[in-house]
Order: C-alpha cells, then sequence, then structure tokens
C-alpha cells in the first residue's frame, strides 16, 4: 500500500517541510504503531508543492489500518483508515475513467464509494491536465475531489489503483515535450504524484509504473495496462502472458486499461492494431473482462473471442467505456454487432468478485442501476429486475473530446 501526501505552499513565505512520514496501526488497537519515513518527489515546473511517498509493507489481508500523516513532526490532518483485500471471500472494486474536475465527477466518485468497495480503478484521464505543468491547478481540485469523496460509509478511504491515458501525457501539445523525452516528464503528475509500481528494486517482472499487476486475493488479478501512451501495446504482450498463465487457476482475471479494443462511440478500425496484441493473449490467458474507457459512453459487449461473438463465459466481456464525470458522447443508433448494451450515460462499474465468477453492476451518480451482468457460476441476483431498460443515447459531445 503506498500513502501519497502533496503539501503546497501558502504562499511564498511558506517553507515546504522537507521530511515527512507516516504511522499506521491495526484499526482499534493501542501500543506502538509502525513507522515510515516519506520519499521527497517535487515536480518540475511547480514551485512551492511537494510530494511524499510512503510504502506500508507487510499489511495483512483483510484487515483495517488507521494512519496519520505527520510533516517535521506535525500531525497533518486527521486520523484515516484504509482496509486491504482479503486473502480469501469476495472482493468489491468500483471502476470508471475519464473523471475530470466536474460537479458530476465528485458525484459520481461518492456514490462509487457509498459502495464500499475495497479499492476504485480508474482507465486513464484523470484531471484533464494533459500532462502540463500549467495545469496544476486542475490537479488540485481533482485531488481535493478524492480526499473527499473516497470515504466509504464504515469510514475507510477508498485506495486507487490507476492507468494511464492520453490527458495523462504531454507529447505533442503545445507546452509540451519532445517524444524523446523521459517518461517522467512526459506525464509528469502521473509519475510524481502517485509513484505506482516505482518501488526500488522492483523486477522487470513486476512490469512498469504504467504497466502491472494486482493481486485480489483467491478472487482473481487486474492488470493494468498503457494503451501506447508511453510504453506500445506488443511491448506488454510477452509480461502480459507469463502473468496470466501464472494466474491461471484464478476465477476472474481483469485487465484495466484507457482506449477500447471494442469501442462504442470511436471507429472500430482505430482499434485494429491494439486487437492485434493483445486479443490472442486476453485468449490464451482466458481474461473474463476487460474494463475500457477512453470513449465517454456507457457500453458492454457480447463475450468476444478472437473477434467473434461467443457463448456466455466462452469470450471476454469489454466493459465501459469511461465516463465518470465528463460529458457522455453519443453511441450509434443501433447497436455495433460486438456490442449488448451502450448509452449516453455518465456512470461507473461495481464488480463483486468471488470464487463463483463475478457480478458487474453500472450506476449512474444518483445510484440508478444502468446495467447488470455476471460471469461464471453466480446466480443473476434479484435487482436485475430494476435494470433501467431504456437509456439515453444522445447527448451533445464535450468540447474537450480529444
Amino acid at each position: 500500500m503506498t500513502v501519497n501526501l502533496v503539501v503546497e505552499a501558502d504562499g511564498s513565505d511558506q517553507r515546504l517541510p522537507g521530511a515527512a512520514s507516516v504511522e499506521w496501526r491495526p484499526s482499534g488497537t493501542e501500543g506502538q504503531a509502525s513507522s515510515v519515513a516519506g520519499t521527497a518527489v517535487e515536480i518540475e515546473g511547480v514551485p512551492g508543492v511537494r510530494v511524499f511517498h510512503f510504502e506500508l509493507r507487510d499489511l495483512e489481508p483483510g484487515a483495517s489500518y488507521d494512519f496519520t500523516t505527520t510533516a517535521e513532526g506535525r500531525p497533518l490532518g486527521n486520523v484515516r483508515s484504509f482496509r486491504t483485500v482479503p486473502r480469501d471471500g469476495p472482493v468489491r472494486l468500483a471502476a470508471g475513467g475519464d473523471v475530470g474536475t466536474e460537479p458530476l465527477s465528485l458525484a459520481l466518485l461518492a456514490e462509487a464509494s457509498r459502495r464500499s468497495p475495497h479499492m476504485l480503478v480508474i482507465g486513464g484521464d484523470l484531471a484533464y491536465a494533459n500532462g502540463l505543468v500549467s495545469r496544476w491547478p486542475r490537479w488540485r481540485t481533482w485531488l481535493e475531489y478524492v480526499t473527499e469523496a473516497l470515504i466509504t460509509p464504515e469510514g475507510h478511504t477508498v485506495p486507487m489503483v490507476l492507468a494511464i491515458g492520453n490527458h495523462e501525457v504531454n507529447v505533442g501539445r503545445d507546452g509540451g515535450v519532445p517524444v524523446s523525452a523521459p517518461a517522467e516528464q512526459k506525464a509528469p503528475f502521473f509519475f510524481g504524484l502517485f509513484a505506482q509500481n516505482q518501488a526500488p528494486g522492483n523486477s522487470a517482472d513486476a512490469g512498469g509504473a504504467t504497466y502491472f499487476r494486482r493481486g485480489l486475493g483467491a478472487a482473481g488479478a487486474l492488470y493494468v495496462l498503457d494503451t501506447g501512451h508511453l510504453v506500445a501495446h506488443a511491448d506488454q504482450a510477452a509480461w502480459l502472458e507469463a502473468h496470466m498463465e501464472a494466474d491461471a487457476d484464478l476465477p476472474n482475471r481483469l485487465a484495466l486499461y484507457h482506449v477500447p479494443l471494442y469501442p462504442a462511440h470511436r471507429s472500430y478500425e482505430a482499434s485494429a492494431r491494439a486487437r492485434e496484441a493483445w486479443e490472442g493473449v486476453f485468449d490464451r490467458g482466458r481474461l473474463t473482462v476487460a474494463l475500457e474507457n477512453h470513449d465517454h459512453v456507457l457500453k458492454r459487449s457480447h463475450p468476444i473471442r478472437l473477434g467473434e461473438v461467443v457463448g456466455k463465459d466462452e469470450g471476454v466481456l469489454y466493459l465501459g467505456d469511461g465516463t465518470m464525470g465528463v460529458d457522455a458522447r453519443t453511441v450509434d443508433a443501433e447497436e455495433r454487432w460486438y456490442i449488448e448494451r451502450s448509452a449516453s450515460e455518465p456512470h461507473f462499474w461495481m464488480a463483486e468478485l468471488s470464487g463463483e465468477g463475478a457480478i458487474y453492476r453500472a450506476f449512474d451518480e444518483e445510484g440508478r442501476l444502468l446495467d447488470l451482468v455476471t460471469t461464471g457460476e453466480v446466480e443473476t441476483p434479484p435487482d436485475a429486475e430494476s435494470v433501467e431498460l431504456e437509456l439515453d443515447r444522445v447527448i451533445e459531445e464535450s468540447a474537450d473530446a480529444a
């Protein structure tokens, strides 16, 4: 578990702390707490901001922990808590993408947290700052949103797992950097704020900072991938295949990434290279669900195996397509051949993963059930009858659609 602390000076005279630490202990216990010093990072071009990353190790599965942050001996904020994924038993994931900094973004984050997920997985396009250091205020707002909204009814902070999207990267933009620049300069906030999979000593088997695996206990595994923003699709294929082969006995194998292989708004042909690189790997590794984003619509595919519609649990379900705060886009008047259901609806997905399979539900910001689908041997739950049958299919496209 990584705790990230962002400190910003209130004015030119305020000195940023040079050191910070986190203390944590199992919730409801007393006595000596564990403690770790933070690694300080500054984002070039963003003066007056310092980020500290704290790696909390040796945590027990299925446990709750309280933690506090301290900078140079001064406590920062209240005691917060988090819980870890259980080793056995169900795991609850909230999933979405294309969040932004709108009131709707905050509402959807809060509604997802109200359902007590173990984690929120976001498939890219977080603050829509385009990797530009001049857009730090967008990140400030986004961080305020997740700090405020990602609290479950039980009081737990919801951990995040983040994939990279095109709006995290500044290459090819005014104020951006050349393709030859280091990755940390191409996506300064994605690397500087979150420190995912960047722990010293990580082997090549652990992947990179934009593609990595997260275990979900006995319920499954999550593969976070980079849809060509900093690492080419093909360059991740061998790594992905090796990990999926090792995870063959897990009941749920999920992929999280930004640009869809089976889009509901954009051109199907535009994703041909991605399908060529990954679809065979997905098939051999028996991926169960791909969490896709980028298109700003609600989408559920038919089960698909190597470009053909197949029966239940014989192929991959592609769920998406990322509109957890930004304006929804249009979908076709008639569904594409590979799509079971699509609509112009802001939403997020909730996944309940177990040894029998999974239930996936899509909700809007008011908690309205927009879609439901099961995988494996899970019985269709009674609330499937509450799925909204008629959904909006046309909304004006956002001006920030690129």
